[in-house]
């Protein structure tokens, strides 16, 4: 049986690691910002507008994995629940961002990306089905 004190430093500690956690998300979004303007900035003086579309399109994608994990963050902090449909979102946000990326960074060779465009698109599938599942089976206990 431990001891109290051990409890109460371990949930102490615990809480600090989610406020650290919190805050490198929030400093990650911060530089993933002037990231964005950076590549929009960029993009308007070279020119190579679509190009750079899609790159500043994939920075918001990552985004908006920061924003959804930042709300999971403060939801734990308040409640002291993590769900899982957090991760299955993140990973459907993140290949989603994949889709959009993997033609710009191939430079347009269908032949060296084309495979794994379609891995991606399978894995995007099998996420989705996860997600609906999970959903599914605990639609109201999972509010996110």
């Amino acid at each position: 049986m431990q001891p109290h004190w051990f409890d109460s430093a371990m949930a102490g500690a615990n809480r600090l690691l989610h406020v650290f956690i919190a805050l490198a998300l929030l400093i990650a979004s911060l530089f993933l910002i002037w990231q964005f303007v950076a590549d929009v900035v960029h993009t308007v003086a070279s020119g190579a507008v679509s190009k750079g579309f899609l790159s500043a399109l994939g920075n918001l994608f990552i985004l908006w994995v920061l924003s959804s994990l930042i709300s999971a963050e403060v939801r734990y902090m308040r409640t002291g629940q993590l769900g899982v449909t957090v991760f299955i979102e993140a990973a459907l946000i993140t290949l989603l961002r994949q889709l959009i990326i993997i033609p710009v960074e191939s430079a347009g060779h269908l032949e060296t990306w084309a495979w794994t465009y379609a891995l991606v698109i399978a894995a995007v599938v099998a996420v989705s089905v996860t997600y609906y599942l999970v959903h599914r089976v605990r639609p109201s206990t999972d509010t996110e």
